[in-house]
């Protein structure tokens, strides 16, 4: 304990026993074994609190306050009464046992503190090796079936196209091998990008950017999926907001594909962006079939696939992903229901705002 506290709990003690004494000496025939406990309370609040010598002062001051104002012969600090001796050696073991007690109660409560964190540091490393393990045993599963799928269709096609004799069957064995090559291009993009998340390796590089600078990156990404829907963007880009562009366009673009899966041909998907004191905030909005309440809950599971996706390829685990690099610079997703069907999905990047100079 510091000294500048130790000093201000002897002062502190010092003026309350001052404060004691006057008082008890306004009042008419206060006895002394009445001051010896209210001075013996004083002494024990300033062990429990204080170092040592701060206490075994305290004795001192409480035992010659007893003394000399209260026992006889009032007015003289002589010690000669052997209940004088009593107050004192009394004052001095409440003290010395009272310091002891916090030490040790001190002590104990740093230990079970110590041990509390190490437990709960335990617990996440458990945790931690659990998911990565889940994590490993998804990420075998999405590659033994899903990527085997690509695989043999950009094989087959590729053999077509040494078979074939006319150009234009081979441009079309080309363009299927092209289309699976790239969707397992896609998924091992995934599957990396799932282990950086499990591994917490993920860099953090903000920027400056508007809602509209993020949200054109992010439909570059998903290339034509968009094409067959009704697309409109809704941004406000009056402010600016410091945030990770690539992360947040990433994984807003798994947001995008998510919408151009399920929601049918010709229907509305939608984005309103916004920035405001949490950060950037996108809303993507379609006409699909929405989402159950248990949907709701586990939709950003890794690998989890809702009842209109099994119709659907893919690893499951776009939403999860998204989650994860919002997770990394310290960002939100959620899902909802949107009122007369549909689903929507919000998500904040948070980060300082800045207005966009005019002109």
């Amino acid at each position: 304990m510091g000294n500048g506290r130790n000093l201000a709990w002897l002062a502190g003690g010092v003026l309350s026993t001052g404060l004691v004494a006057v008082v008890l000496r306004a009042l008419p025939a206060v006895s002394p074994t009445t001051v010896a406990l209210l001075l013996l309370l004083l002494v024990l609040a300033t062990a429990t609190a204080a170092g040592l010598w701060v206490s075994v002062v305290m004795s001192f001051v409480a035992m010659l306050t007893l003394n000399f104002f209260f026992l006889p012969p009032v007015g003289t600090f002589r010690i000669a009464d052997v209940q004088n001796w009593v107050a004192l050696v009394v004052f001095l073991a409440v003290a010395v046992s009272a310091r002891q007690l916090s030490a040790v109660a001190t002590a104990r409560a740093a230990e079970a503190a110590a041990r509390e964190a190490q437990l709960a540091t335990e617990r996440a490393e458990t945790e931690l090796a659990r998911r990565r393990a889940n994590l490993a045993s998804t990420l075998l599963a999405s590659i033994g079936h899903d990527v085997r799928t690509p695989l043999t269709a950009a094989l087959v096609a590729l053999t077509n196209v040494q078979d074939s004799g006319s150009a234009d069957e081979r441009g079309e064995h080309a363009a299927v091998a092209h289309a699976a090559l790239n969707r397992l291009s896609r998924m091992l993009e995934d599957v990396l990008e799932m282990a950086r998340i499990a591994a917490n390796a993920i860099p953090i590089d903000r920027q400056w950017v508007t809602a509209s600078d993020v949200i054109d990156a992010a439909v570059a990404h998903v290339g034509r999926a968009l094409d067959a829907h009704q697309f409109a963007v809704h941004a406000a880009d009056a402010h600016a907001v410091h945030i990770d562009p690539r992360l947040t366009a990433r994984a807003l673009s798994y947001l995008l594909d998510n919408a151009a899966r399920y929601a049918p041909t010709g229907t509305e998907v939608t984005i309103h962006a916004s920035v405001d004191r949490a950060g950037l905030r996108l809303v993507v909005a379609d006409r699909g079939p929405g989402l159950s309440s248990a949907e709701i809950e586990q939709v950003f599971a890794p690998s989890f696939r809702g009842v209109a996706a099994t119709a659907q390829p893919g690893t499951g685990m776009g939403l999860a992903i998204a989650r994860g690099l919002l997770e990394a610079q310290h960002g939100t997703v959620h899902a909802a229901n949107r009122p007369g069907g549909g689903a929507e999905f919000e998500l904040v990047a948070p980060g300082p705002r800045r207005r966009q100079a005019e002109g």
